[in-house]
């Protein structure tokens, strides 16, 4: 899963390799430490949001008046 997560599989497969190789369990938690990903701001992001009457302005123009025939076929 460590793998996976960061992307990392093959030279977490190369570090796993020599930890066995010299007769070494892994340790996992500094298995986390070394391949964690960099720590990143997370970007501050402004949305303008539109006022809601416009919303209603929109819908003002495409609407279908109750008497149209628009949906019968010719």
């Amino acid at each position: 899963m460590l793998a996976h997560e960061r992307a990392c599989e093959a030279e977490l497969a190369d570090v796993l390799a020599v930890e066995i190789d010299a007769g070494r369990l892994p340790d996992l938690a500094a298995l986390r430490a070394r391949f964690r990903p960099e720590e990143t701001p997370i970007p501050n992001v402004a949305v303008d949001l539109v006022p809601l009457g416009a919303y209603d302005e929109l819908a003002g123009i495409f609407a279908v008046p109750a008497n149209s025939n628009s949906g019968v076929a010719a």
